[in-house]
């Protein structure tokens, strides 16, 4: 099908629904499962969705409209790639309400009974003003090939999703591949030109899990980059927030660009009923019209218009692979070949209080993104494969009790990749937990390590973890730590995960001063928010 046509039937607001979604380690946009407990059994009385977590804001007017229409509704939230696993797994939902069908359509193993598209929200390149006039971009849309050379010239410092964890950065990368070798669908991998797609990604200046995340990291500071790849309802609603100068012009490239369509998809047929009144009730106009609307969302509705800040222009739309085998292909090279490479440091607590099952569950963790699991069976899940440590990859681990212990590097060298899986285990394995707790001491190590890191290569994505299950009771304060960076800044963002008896507070406000987000690990597996926090490493 040409661009052309395409072209056409989004100017009759028509979109076909190709993009592949969120299919990379499935974090788009926020926490994917965090905090949902059990699935709900999908023959309760309730209708039982699975849904997008990014959709989180329009729960509320999905469950107050279907209520008045009889139906009650219960979500539960995941990115497009676990809820295809999960699904998989034997959890039970009455639907599914992913940011695209695409991908499900390809990786369910039980099709789906029905699907509606409910709402759509293109993807867009969000640039500031200046820049894009700077570029000539506000006379005529580039296409991929121009914003890959500004990109690679230095001119371009731009924010998106990591493609393995969100499908707005998913969505981007096929873009990208799929114009330039002028193919849709069908796309292999020796279409992609990699030059180029590396070019386009050397101006990436910030990575993220999720894209609502990415909107706020700019809002928070927008001096750090000159533009972002995100949906261009996310996008709209960053701009609310912020002083004119800084607020970003949608770009749509000429080339095509790829949508996000949401689809309500029936996976019990004893709910069909539920389903259709459903469906129908989220598509009639006031709902199209009033919640939509106030969320920039395009309605479904032909009859409803969109929000007036959402431009009107024919865009073309490109679509995603349309095999697994070769989805997994490109996302596996762009995470070992194509995109930035990675330092990551995780700060890990080893006081006595870790003893027994805590330490248990942290070794296995650092195990499973070793990527011993990952290599060894042809039936590890993609979430496995793309979330373990890749070529070019090096891993800090920095322990600390009572005292701070010497950091010990991991390198994932491309010739060595076998023994820095089997080196990663074996510290796992070796650790032992005794001593009180020298949180800050231990971050401090670590900011001078990441400092040092950037200095060397400034090219590379720094980025600390840190577990804990305690309060500070040795070393540095919290305030002496503040102090410390207070004048120079952070060198790298934190991710502390909410852990055992940590102080939330104050992992809250380490997040908060480094510019990073804190991770809930009271109520899941600490293997499931390791894979989640590699979106943003």
């Amino acid at each position: 099908m040409s661009l052309r046509v395409l072209s056409r039937r989004l100017a009759l607001a028509v979109l076909a629904a190709l993009s592949l979604g969120l299919a990379a380690c499935g974090k788009d946009d926020v926490q994917a499962a965090a905090g949902n407990g059990a699935a709900p059994a999908a023959d309760t009385a309730a209708f039982t969705i699975l849904a997008g977590s990014e959709l989180k804001d329009l729960e509320g007017p999905i469950v107050d409209a279907a209520k008045a229409a009889g139906v009650d509704v219960k979500f539960s939230y995941a990115g497009t790639l676990d809820i295809v696993e999960r699904i998989n797994a034997g959890e039970r939902f009455d639907a599914i309400l992913p940011p695209n069908g695409a991908y499900p359509a390809l990786a369910l193993q039980a099709k789906p009974l029905a699907r509606d598209k409910l709402f759509y929200s293109r993807i867009a390149l969000g640039v500031k003003s200046a820049k894009a006039a700077q570029l000539g971009w506000t006379r005529r849309p580039p296409g991929w090939a121009e914003i890959a050379k500004a990109a690679g010239a230095g001119q371009l410092r731009y924010g998106m999703t990591n493609a393995t964890s969100s499908n707005t950065g998913m969505s981007a990368l096929f873009a990208v591949a799929s114009a330039l070798a002028g193919k849709t669908e069908d796309l292999g991998e020796q279409d992609v030109d990699e030059k180029t797609l590396k070019a386009f990604l050397s101006g990436q200046k910030l990575t993220a899990g999720s894209s609502g995340w990415l909107a706020d990291a700019y809002v928070k500071d927008p001096s750090a980059i000159d533009a972002m790849v995100n949906y261009e309802a996310v996008i709209l609603r960053a701009n609310e927030k912020l002083p004119k100068a800084d607020q970003l012009t949608l770009i749509y490239p000429r080339d095509g660009m790829i949508s996000a369509d949401y689809p309500l998809m029936l996976l019990n047929a004893n709910k069909r009923e539920a389903y259709t009144q459903l469906v129908s009730t989220l598509k009639a106009a006031p709902f199209q019209r009033d919640a939509l609307s106030a969320a920039f969302l395009r309605p479904a509705n032909p009859e409803v218009a969109a929000a007036a800040a959402l431009p009107t222009a024919a865009v073309a739309e490109l679509g995603f692979p349309n095999r697994l085998e070769v989805i997994d292909a490109v996302l596996g090279t762009y995470q070992s070949q194509w995109r930035k490479p990675a330092t990551s440091i995780f700060v890990l607590d080893l006081s006595g209080s870790m003893s027994g099952k805590r330490l248990a569950s942290m070794r296995e963790a650092l195990k499973l993104l070793s990527g011993a699991d990952a290599a060894s069976t042809s039936t590890a899940t993609a979430s496995a494969r793309y979330s373990a440590f890749q070529s070019r990859e090096r891993v800090v681990l920095i322990t600390f009790a009572t005292q701070v212990q010497a950091p010990v590097w991991v390198r994932f060298d491309a010739d060595h990749i076998e023994a820095a899986r089997s080196e990663l285990r074996q510290q796992a394995d070796a650790m032992k937990a005794d001593g009180g707790t020298a949180i800050y001491s231990a971050l401090a190590a670590a900011e001078d390590l990441a400092r040092q890191e950037q200095q060397r290569e400034p090219n590379r994505f720094v980025s600390i973890v840190l577990l804990t299950d305690g309060e500070n009771n040795s070393g540095l304060k919290p305030q002496e730590f503040r102090d410390r960076y207070a004048a120079g800044g952070l060198p790298a963002r934190i991710f502390p995960i909410l852990f055992g008896e940590a102080n939330v507070s104050e992992m809250q406000q380490i997040a908060q001063l480094s510019g990073g987000r804190e991770f809930d690990g009271r109520k899941l597996q600490l293997g499931q928010v390791f894979k989640e926090i590699r979106g943003y490493q």
